[in-house]
């Protein structure tokens, strides 16, 4: 428990005041850059010491979709499927349509990195995990990790193929992987919800 119970409980209203409804995990995260110390048993004390104190709210709502069309427009819990997609998508078209002089070298660069070092592996751990929660940290550094699997795996793969590794046979690959992988997690996110997971979110 930090020292001072005082401040952790102010700046916990404080920050729900200024942010509004958030889910449990979320105000953790938040809580735990702020003090390092806090622990989940002390997150759940002060959620049960500011409910009790009619501080705050708690709700615990269904985060059940009666058709994956409504859990496609469900933003909260489906922008990292469309951004996901776009990045690839837009990785793989300017790496093939930005030559290596263009002043836009930059921008090829940078989704470039984004394309091959992170996304295959962050829609992997989407698919392999749909219900886990990693902090931010654990999450990039798995990303980067799977990332490197799969592109040696690629690598490999393409070595046997007629267009050996060379630029439109990688893209593909890559393109190809990032959208398949990003679609089955969507898919098994989905049915997770199905079988009833629910959320916890919290309020002033």
């Amino acid at each position: 428990m930090p020292s001072d119970s005082a401040e952790l409980d102010e700046f916990a209203v404080a920050h729900l005041k200024s942010s509004g409804t958030t889910t449990g995990d979320r105000l953790y995260e938040v809580l735990a850059l702020k003090f390092p110390d806090l622990t989940e048993d002390d997150f759940a004390d002060l959620i049960e010491r500011l409910a009790m104190d009619d501080r705050i709210s708690i709700h615990d709502e269904p985060m059940l979709a009666k058709s994956l069309q409504r859990y496609l427009f469900t933003w909260e819990r489906s922008l990292w499927f469309y951004v996901s997609i776009v990045a690839s998508v837009s990785a793989a078209l300017s790496a093939y349509l930005i030559p290596p002089n263009s002043p836009f070298l930059v921008l090829r660069l940078g989704l470039g990195l984004l394309f091959v070092l992170y996304l295959p592996g962050h829609v992997a751990l989407q698919a392999l995990y749909p219900s886990a929660e990693f902090n931010r940290f654990e999450r990039f550094a798995l990303s980067v990790a799977v990332s490197l699997i799969l592109d040696m795996a690629g690598g490999l793969l393409l070595n046997f193929t007629p267009g050996r590794i060379t630029l439109v046979p990688i893209l593909f690959y890559l393109s190809t992987l990032t959208i398949c992988l990003a679609t089955v997690s969507l898919l098994r996110q989905f049915q997770a919800l199905r079988r009833g997971n629910r959320r916890v979110t919290v309020s002033v």
